[in-house]
This record gives C-alpha cells, sequence and structure tokens, in this order.
C-alpha cells in the first residue's frame, strides 16, 4: 500500500515538474514575445523618429529655400531699384542740364533783346531830338482869355511842348505856357498860377492838368463872340 502511495505520489510529482517545466517553457516563451514586442515597438519608434527628422530636416530645407528665394527676390528689387534711382537721377541731371542750357540761351536772348531796346529807344530818342531841332514848329499866338481861342491856343501849345520841349519838367513847360498867356484880365490869373508853382501850393503830374485849368478858367462863355473879337482887337492893336 505504502509502495503503490510512493508511486502515485512520485507520478504526481513528475506530473507537477512537467507541468512546471511546460509554465516555464511558456514563461520564457512570453517573455521572449514582450522581448520581441518592445524591441519590435523600439525599432517602430527609431523608425518613426527618423521619419519625424527626415520630415523636420525636409521642411528646414524648404525653409533655407524659400528664404534663399526670398533673399533672392530682395536682392533682386534692390537691384532694380537702384538701377530705376539711378536712371531717374540720370534723367533729372539731363532734364537739368538742359533746362540751365536754356535758361542761358533765353536769358542771352533777353539780354540781347534788352540790348538793342536800349539801343532802339536811344536811337529813337536821338533821331527824336534830330527831328525836333530840324522840325520847324508854329509858336503860339498870344491868349489874351478869349474863349473860343481856347481850344487852338492848347492845341498850339501841345504841339510846340512835344517837339520843343519835351524832354523839360512839367513845371519848366508850364512856366513857358503862362509865358504865351498875357494881357488883360488873363494877366492876374497868369501871375497867381507862377505863385502857385513857386510856393509849392499847386503841383501838376502831366501838362494836361493844366490845360483842364486853362479850359476851366477861360473855356466859359462870357458876353459873346462879338464882344470878345472886340476885347482880342483891342489886345492886338495893344
Amino acid at each position: 500500500m505504502e509502495k503503490r502511495e510512493k508511486k502515485v505520489q512520485e507520478i504526481e510529482e513528475e506530473e507537477i515538474e512537467k507541468k512546471e517545466v511546460e509554465i516555464r517553457k511558456k514563461e520564457e516563451e512570453i517573455v521572449k514575445r514582450v522581448k520581441r514586442m518592445v524591441e519590435l515597438e523600439s525599432k517602430i519608434r527609431e523608425r518613426e523618429i527618423e521619419v519625424e527628422k527626415r520630415e523636420i530636416e525636409i521642411v528646414r530645407k524648404k525653409e533655407r529655400e524659400k528664404k534663399m528665394k526670398e533673399e533672392e527676390n530682395e536682392r533682386e528689387r534692390l537691384k532694380k531699384e537702384k538701377k530705376t534711382k539711378e536712371e531717374e537721377k540720370s534723367r533729372l541731371e539731363e532734364e537739368e542740364k538742359e533746362r540751365l542750357e536754356k535758361t542761358k540761351k533765353d536769358e542771352g536772348k533777353k539780354m540781347l533783346n534788352e540790348i538793342m531796346r536800349e539801343q532802339q529807344k536811344k536811337m529813337k530818342e536821338m533821331m527824336a531830338q534830330i527831328e525836333a531841332m530840324t522840325k520847324k514848329v508854329k509858336t503860339p499866338m498870344m491868349f489874351f482869355g478869349v474863349s473860343w481861342k481856347v481850344k487852338s491856343f492848347v492845341k498850339e501849345c501841345k504841339e510846340y511842348v512835344e517837339i520843343k520841349m519835351k524832354e523839360k519838367t512839367v513845371e519848366d513847360q508850364i512856366l513857358w505856357v503862362l509865358t504865351c498867356i498875357d494881357g488883360g484880365t488873363v494877366e492876374k490869373w497868369k501871375e497867381m498860377m507862377k505863385n502857385n508853382l513857386k510856393e509849392g501850393l499847386r503841383e501838376y503830374i502831366i501838362l494836361e492838368e493844366f490845360f483842364g485849368e486853362i479850359r476851366k478858367e477861360f473855356g466859359k462863355k462870357g458876353k459873346g463872340k462879338k464882344m470878345e473879337e472886340e476885347i482880342e482887337k483891342g489886345m492886338d492893336r495893344f
């Protein structure tokens, strides 16, 4: 009985040992699988990292290429801008040069025209002086204050002054006109005008203003043309 039990026990132990061996084998197999999986995951991760590195490198390369392209474009733009500025500067310098040359020519023409005008003016004045010296002009008749003689007297005085006294002052011209006025009531007016000029009480810009005074004073109708003719004849006899 004991032998049998011992045998059974041995058999059981063998079975247990077998099972243990199988379990260890299975454990070893599992460990191997786990190790293999870990290695595989490690390789996969390494590959992923490598892929990421490559992708990053590709992105960086693209960025570098993009940056280089942008820099090249910027250099090209600056080069074109510089060229444009140089061309604009050259154009402006050429325009300024042409403007200065034109200005010089215009100033030269202007100066020449001024000289020619001045020469023509002097020649005209000289011819006028020669003409005044050679031209015969009628000396105005003496004016005695007769109203209907005012118009012809003023006309004769104007002609004489324009030819013989053109270069004289207005005051000298007026004093000369007063020498052509004489007799009777006009003498008092004449002396009053002389005094006004000498004392500066009256000033005339042009001779026509003084002729206006003569028209105003003597151009009015008096006692009639017949009476004035008699006065004039009496003054002529005088």
